[in-house]
């Protein structure tokens, strides 16, 4: 009787020897599972951005490739450094010590580092010709390849002789990447100086003074000093030949 128990519980043993060797021998077949921690599939407004990550296993080699290039070795963690604006994508691959090879999932991403464009800024009316009743409409072409426009502000300030004062105006979208906003009408005499700011969806931004201009224009009045002259000289003449003609009837009588 103690004979068969000693045989089963050999047999057991054996059984228990082989399913681990067994088992050890499948994970050490079974390639390396990576996880990239970052970069996460989002836009990124700086040109470096670490590389983590995991893996399950020891690993003998490990390496990445940006872009379909050429595997770069690393020893862990990196930082991924001169990203060009534009879309990414990585891959992490490693060796464990038995020389299998695993790779984590593509990961892609992209770098905006430049703030949007403003071009081609028309007012109506023009600078030279803004009555004191004149809502001023602004107009902005407004492109960021990237990441996109979040938003656009018109900041303008205005003296006259009642003081100087700055003020705020949002710009709206009207088609396409042209954005508009409004200044209101202001009285004979003010002088009107703008400035338009523009923000992409990771925070760059720009402003016209930034790229070097502003745009100002003065508020003239119904009728510019020329045309009153003018007129005060013409109908001083009419009257003047009213008068004479006048004159002339009496006499005349």
């Amino acid at each position: 009787m103690k004979a068969k128990v000693s045989r089963i519980a050999l047999s057991l043993v054996i059984i228990a020897i082989y399913v681990a060797a067994t088992t050890v021998s499948v994970k050490a077949w079974y390639p390396p599972k990576i996880q990239i921690l970052s970069p996460c599939n989002m836009t990124y407004a700086t040109s470096s951005v670490p590389l983590t990550f995991t893996i399950n296993k020891v690993a003998s080699w490990i390496g990445y490739s940006l872009d379909g290039q050429a595997n770069v070795t690393i020893s862990g963690n990196s930082t991924l450094t001169a990203l060009q604006d534009g879309t990414h994508y990585v891959v992490v691959y490693a060796n464990d010590t038995c020389g299998t090879m695993g790779s984590s999932n593509t990961v892609y991403f992209a770098i905006d580092t430049t703030p949007p464009d403003i071009s081609d800024v028309r007012q109506f009316p023009s600078t030279d010709n803004v009555l004191p009743e004149d809502e001023v409409k602004v107009n902005a072409t407004v492109t960021d390849d990237v990441s996109g426009v979040k938003l656009v502000t018109l900041f303008y300030a205005y003296a006259n002789s009642s003081g100087t004062w700055i003020r705020v105006a949002n710009m709206t979208r009207l088609e396409g990447n042209v954005w508009n906003g409004t200044i209101p009408n202001l009285p004979y005499g003010t002088n009107v100086t703008y400035t338009i700011f523009a923000e992409d969806n990771v925070g760059n931004s720009i402003t016209t003074a930034e790229m070097g201009y502003d745009i100002h224009y003065p508020v003239i009045p119904e009728f510019s000093p020329f045309l009153v002259v003018s007129l005060f000289i013409m109908v001083t003449l009419s009257a003047v030949i009213v008068y004479r003609r006048k004159i002339r009837s009496d006499i005349v009588g």
